[in-house]
């Protein structure tokens, strides 16, 4: 019996690994597609393109688009009433100043990977997510995908 369950402990721990790895291997490939947007329309056309929701909201994951300046959210598809609201001072449920880390992060390296304590966009409870981001080239902006596994 004990065998029993642990091995079905253990195809339930290998399931959520694989769905951990698909979630993530999607907002990359969405913070991909959100980067390429941005550099290819620029801050104000994308921004308008990401508040419009559509495919930059996906399930448990969203894009935003934020400038460094005061941690300004030029665009949020799960959120566009979030837009032009200064996030700098923003801390998770667990107190971390997220968008202060992910600045940093980005500023640092051009990329970034910050966990946090946030509402799910799905369950609208507070939940382990994501926050993938990537500097905008050329601007004190970044582009990332909030998500949730």
């Amino acid at each position: 019996m004990k065998h029993l369950i642990r091995a079905a402990a253990a195809v339930v721990l290998s399931a959520s690994a694989a769905v951990a790895a698909a979630d993530t291997a999607e907002a990359k490939a969405m913070l991909a597609d959100a980067h390429a947007t941005v550099v290819s329309k620029g801050l104000a056309a994308a921004a308008t393109e990401f508040n419009a929701g559509g495919k930059w909201k996906r399930g448990n994951a969203y894009v935003v688009l934020v400038n460094f300046e005061g941690g300004t959210l030029l665009a949020h598809a799960d959120n566009p009433r979030l837009a032009g609201k200064a996030m700098i001072e923003a801390r998770d449920a667990s107190g971390k100043p997220f968008v202060q880390e992910t600045i940093a992060n980005v500023k640092a390296s051009g990329e970034s990977l910050v966990e946090y304590r946030w509402a799910n966009p799905s369950t609208k409870k507070i939940d382990n997510g994501r926050l993938m981001a990537r500097r905008v080239p050329g601007q004190d902006a970044y582009v990332a995908v909030g998500y949730w596994e």
